[in-house]
């Protein structure tokens, strides 16, 4: 299945070799965290190669996989439905049910409260790379080695303010999660 995958994301984003990199980052990362902290890595590896399989999608495509409600949820945050998409993708064409795997890539963007290991380690994957170059990534590259917790409320309090200076709407929960990572 794991070969299955790897080609099938390798020939979707043959047009776009800057995001696939991307993808490959996240699973060196990914594998890397989940040895440190305990969780399988053909698990990690399975749900960082198909976290933004739709990426590139239209929103049309996206949504069109996509229940009514789950669109209604995150209107205005778009951002979540390439990974909502993926998931539900995973799920139905390649028969993957595992819901740690599934809830890991839906919650890739910026997280949920009471988030599981492999959703931090997904998460913490997407945004510490080695391809991502943004100001703070330095300082979460060393804090993901001993609080992943830790990392993702740095990540989402400088998310949240990139945010706010752009005029974009927050994430509903994103207070909440902050919040609650750092209890």
């Amino acid at each position: 299945m794991i070969e299955k995958l790897k080609q099938d994301v390798k020939e979707k984003f043959k047009a776009h070799p800057k995001r696939y990199e991307h993808i490959l980052g996240v699973v060196k990362t990914a594998i890397s965290l989940a040895l440190r902290y305990g969780v399988d890595s053909n698990k990690a590896y399975i749900t960082a190669i198909f976290h933004d399989y739709t990426k590139y999608d239209t929103q049309a495509a996206q949504t069109s996989v996509l229940k009514d409600e789950v669109i209604q949820t995150y209107k205005d945050q778009p951002v979540m439905y390439h990974a909502l998409s993926a998931a539900q993708i995973l799920k139905t064409k390649y028969d993957i049910h595992d819901e740690e795997i599934l809830n890991a890539i839906r919650y890739h963007v910026y997280g949920r409260l009471d988030m599981t290991l492999p959703d931090k380690i997904i998460l913490v994957a997407d945004k510490i790379e080695p391809t991502r170059t943004y100001p703070l990534v330095h300082s979460l590259r060393q804090t993901a080695n001993e609080d992943l917790d830790k990392t993702i409320q740095n990540y989402l309090i400088d998310l949240k303010q990139r945010l706010i200076n752009d005029g974009s709407k927050l994430p509903n929960d994103i207070d909440q999660i902050i919040l609650k990572l750092g209890e």
